[in-house]
């Protein structure tokens, strides 16, 4: 597995691969299923998932060009995973998006390098920085613009020919609510669980609002490192 920096790569296979964070609160995969991958950065949980998991499909969905290239290169060992140089969003489209080199898990649509910022360095006391050495950590990091390709749930859907997605992982910096919107009526009952990392309160009750409506059960989960900020994992299941 490849990463431009190293230093990044190791915080997700700690927590993809070593805490399984994405198979909690009943959320499981078996041989053979169907993972679509939002917000797939260069590619450890497809990795995990066709690997660990055995799953049969996974579809990796990443906008941002540098991180694409290396989403592509790291699966091409995997049979299983496809990489797709574009987003989900409620429509499609092309789009303004902020790619972070320092901090490229922050990449996305709705950034905003003030309140990323922020939220890093809450990241990094939790983690035992003292406030000056996180202030200075974060001093230089930058966005970089660039244009990217949207399309919706449903559109892709049909275009790959996927009848059942087993897992729909989204991970998307504040888009989370638009890959949502972007499901067709018809689509969710081929939808069996989702895995979401839900950024803002106001996504959570309306994401919430839309899995009551379409009988999943689901569960919430904060990280300890995202303590102080609204950021948290969203579990959702159905039979």
């Amino acid at each position: 597995m490849r990463h431009f920096d190293p230093r990044q790569l190791a915080p997700q296979i700690e927590e993809i691969v070593g805490r399984r964070i994405y198979l909690q609160h009943g959320v499981d995969l078996k041989q053979g299923d169907t993972v679509l991958d939002v917000g797939g950065n260069v590619g450890v949980a497809a990795a995990f998932f066709a690997h660990e998991c055995r799953a049969g499909a996974v579809h990796s969905f990443e906008p941002v060009a540098p991180l694409y290239e290396l989403l592509r290169e790291n699966l091409s060992q995997f049979p299983a995973c496809s990489a797709h140089n574009f987003g989900l969003a409620a429509e499609a489209g092309s789009a303004q998006i902020t790619f972070y080199p320092e901090v490229a898990v922050m990449s996305g649509l709705y950034a905003d390098r003030e309140r990323d910022m922020r939220q890093l360095r809450q990241a990094m006391t939790n983690l035992g920085l003292d406030d000056e050495a996180a202030e200075a950590r974060v001093a230089g990091y930058r966005g970089v613009e660039m244009t990217c390709e949207l399309r919706t749930f449903s559109e892709v859907r049909r275009q790959l020919g996927v009848e059942r997605v087993d897992l729909l992982k989204i991970d998307v910096e504040r888009a989370e609510l638009d890959v949502l919107l972007g499901i067709d009526e018809r689509d969710w009952p081929r939808i069996r669980q989702i895995v979401a990392e839900v950024h803002e309160d106001a996504y959570a009750e309306a994401i919430e609002q839309m899995l009551i409506e379409r009988d999943y059960r689901f569960a919430w989960e904060r990280d300890p490192v995202l303590a102080g900020t609204p950021t948290r994992l969203l579990f959702a299941t159905r039979s």
